[in-house]
């Protein structure tokens, strides 16, 4: 009797998985390729380059293809104490791990201790408006999702140490310093891309000293974002036009800024001297500043167009204006000390209100010993103050309110 055809169909299947499965079995590395590895990256590549121990490390301009090496889960180390890794142009990165897997980038010394990597640019030091501008380093691209970066030195370096150009989904930047760099985290689309958004985006315990432009700039559709525990100054680089600390542009939302401090950010380019702590533009929504700091700005401390913005405990001092709001604002325990004015047309205020604005102040305290200075300058928009302490020099003027403004104290 013939074997029934759905019977003959069952055993053929099952002879064809065995020899596949004969055929795994003979070739480790199948299996192998998809646990988690560390890879090496050194100053100069090693032995057969393919980054399999530190003395067959490989090159950082193949940073991504040891990432999808790595997989979900892996590192990448970066030789620290071997000297600096030089860049000239973008390291563009397109591959990452999961949701559940992150890839590792860090710095690391030859016993794979946790250590400072530096990578040296070409930007001029110290840096001049005509001199070396430096390039981009690490371009995330399309499928560098799922990245985390740490124990990093930049120095010397361009438009981003890191530049967002697809949309991306999480990266953490944690233990990073930056030094002398037109920007350190740069948001813009390229290679004919319409957006860069980034999905989950945590930045903590990075210095950023010495900057042209500004520490980070985040625009698109951006959202999920943390930043704490961060430092920048930008050292009075000046000249570059808009020089910003944090700056959150286009549609970005649900960000958290935590104990996070810019100052001396100063461009005396225009008759108009720019350049603030903060800044965030029409279109951005949801944004919570928590102990957060704004200093010695040629502009504002904090200079925010967003709505639903709250700031709970922020400090602002020796800004030209501490506080500038044009949109929608609620600010808790605030300390504003001692605006000043360094040069250009603007005035000297702890609160410039632009037109459109809604600001409620509570709990704040107001101090200042200068004569020309205004408390609050109402341009059109509404603020209302409460159980606040407002100290001036005598001379001083309590308020200047446009006829469209409006001030309840």
């Amino acid at each position: 009797m013939q074997p029934d055809p759905i019977l003959r169909t069952v055993i053929k299947n099952r002879a064809l998985v065995g020899m596949i499965l004969a055929i795994v079995c003979t070739i480790p590395d199948f299996v192998s390729s998809r646990e988690p590895r560390t890879l090496y990256i050194a100053p100069s590549s090693a032995g057969t380059g393919d980054g399999s121990t530190w003395s067959n490390a490989g090159s950082i301009e193949n940073l991504s293809k040891f990432i999808a090496m790595a997989g979900p889960g892996g590192r990448v180390l970066l030789r620290a104490d071997a000297g600096p890794f030089r860049t000239s142009r973008p390291i563009t990165i397109r591959a990452g791990g999961t949701n559940q897997a992150f890839v590792t980038i860090a710095g690391a010394d030859s016993s794979g201790e946790p250590a400072r990597a530096e990578i040296l640019g070409t930007r001029s030091d110290p840096w001049e408006l005509d001199g070396n501008p430096g390039s981009e380093v690490f371009r995330l691209s399309s499928g560098a999702n799922n990245l985390r970066f740490e124990q990093i030195l930049f120095r010397n370096q361009g438009n981003g140490c890191f530049r967002i150009a697809s949309d991306t989904r999480k990266l953490e930047v944690q233990d990073v310093d930056a030094r002398n760099v037109r920007r350190f985290i740069e948001n813009y689309p390229s290679e004919s891309r319409e957006s860069a958004s980034i999905d989950g985006l945590t930045i903590r315990r990075v210095t950023v000293k010495g900057y042209s432009k500004g520490a980070i700039r985040l625009r698109s559709s951006s959202r999920s974002i943390v930043i704490e525990d961060v430092f920048g100054d930008s050292e009075r680089q000046d000249g570059d036009n808009f020089a910003e600390g944090v700056a959150l542009e286009e549609t970005v939302h649900d960000a958290v800024l935590r104990r996070v401090a810019m100052m001396n950010s100063h461009d005396s380019t225009h008759e108009f001297w720019n350049g603030d702590g903060f800044v965030t533009e029409r279109g951005v929504y949801n944004v919570l500043f928590e102990d957060t700091v704004a200093a010695g700005s040629t502009d504002s401390g904090y200079d925010l167009k967003s709505s639903a913005t709250t700031l709970l405990h922020p400090q602002a001092e020796d800004n030209a204006r501490n506080f500038k709001i044009w949109g929608i604002s609620t600010i808790v325990n605030c300390i504003s000390r001692n605006p000043h004015k360094r040069g250009g047309s603007g005035s000297q205020n702890h609160f410039w209100i632009g037109k459109g604005a809604n600001v409620r102040v509570t709990g704040c305290q107001v101090e200042d010993s200068d004569a020309e200075t205004t408390a609050f300058e109402v341009q059109g928009g509404k603020i209302e103050v409460q159980n606040s302490t407002i100290t001036l020099n005598p001379d001083a003027h309590l308020s200047l309110i446009d006829k469209a403004g409006s001030l309840d104290i």
